[in-house]
């Protein structure tokens, strides 16, 4: 029971205990390719945004580094994630990937010690049966870890390995789905599907499911996400790219949260 209790204050630092959302910023993409446009200057970055989203998902290094921007009342809580992989270097990078690799660089005590709400690691599906294979084995080590420990484990899903196509990308989906929630994850991060898959996901998934997106999403879709079930998103990398991010931020956590300026403005 006391595990469950834990693992329930953790989820509570970055999915709202009100309304049961969440909105994520991930910042670890340059821990596998480097720098990326907007997260030159990762202090600078997270500074904007700590007091807007619920949750800045950040690699040990950067827990470490920028520990001042993290937990706290009006700060961010820090999700670290424990895993690398090679699978975002294309062949114009200037060290292409020769063959897909997926390894873990920290652990759930390791995680732990640095304050974190939670471990977040990814499955990949598409590659070779053995990497999956693996990939299934060290994800389940981390959750019987992490539930040792009264650690939420969050798993991003990436369908994105060679055998995934148009036509089976969206089952590809449900298939972690299923997998991951029988192996103990406590929140799970999807791709964007169609309003179909997202409403079975919504009505079947018993944990939060988030969506990953890559850009600002328009309003019709958050409004499509959340009225299927969908508990909010995780955005990526690119958005620190874009013009009045923090700005725009602050328009989609409204949005999220359903809540108005003047609430924010009471809030703090």
């Amino acid at each position: 029971m006391e595990i469950d209790i834990g693992k329930t204050i953790r989820i509570s630092d970055f999915v709202h205990a009100a309304d049961g959302r969440a909105l994520l910023l991930d910042t670890t993409l340059p821990g596998s390719i480097g720098a990326v446009p907007g997260l030159e200057h990762t202090a600078e970055a997270l500074a904007e945004v700590t007091d807007i989203v619920d949750g800045l998902i950040v690699n040990p290094g950067q827990a470490e580094h920028h520990a001042e921007f993290l937990g706290g009342r009006h700060r961010a809580s820090p999700l670290v994630r424990v895993d690398w992989t090679n699978a975002f270097r294309g062949q114009d990078f200037c060290l292409p990937a020769t063959e897909f690799r997926h390894l873990f660089i920290s652990d759930a005590e390791d995680a732990l010690a640095l304050g974190a709400s939670a471990a977040v690691a990814s499955l990949f599906l598409g590659f070779d049966d053995e990497a999956e294979a693996r990939n299934i084995e060290a994800l389940s080590h981390l959750a019987r870890e992490c539930t040792r420990l009264a650690l939420p484990l969050v798993v991003d899903i990436r369908p994105i390995g060679y055998k995934v196509g148009p036509s089976n990308f969206e089952e590809s989906v449900k298939l972690g789905l299923s997998f991951m929630q029988e192996l103990g994850a406590d929140v799970l991060i999807i791709p964007p599907c169609s309003q179909g898959t997202c409403a079975t996901i919504g009505g079947w998934i018993a944990v939060p499911v988030l969506v990953r997106m890559e850009e600002f999403p328009e309003a019709a879709h958050i409004d499509a996400f959340l009225a299927a079930g969908l508990r909010g998103f995780v955005l990526g990398e690119k958005v620190f790219a874009r013009e009045r991010y923090a700005e725009r931020l602050e328009v989609l956590a409204r949005q999220v949260h359903q809540r108005s300026s003047s609430d924010d403005a009471r809030a703090r």
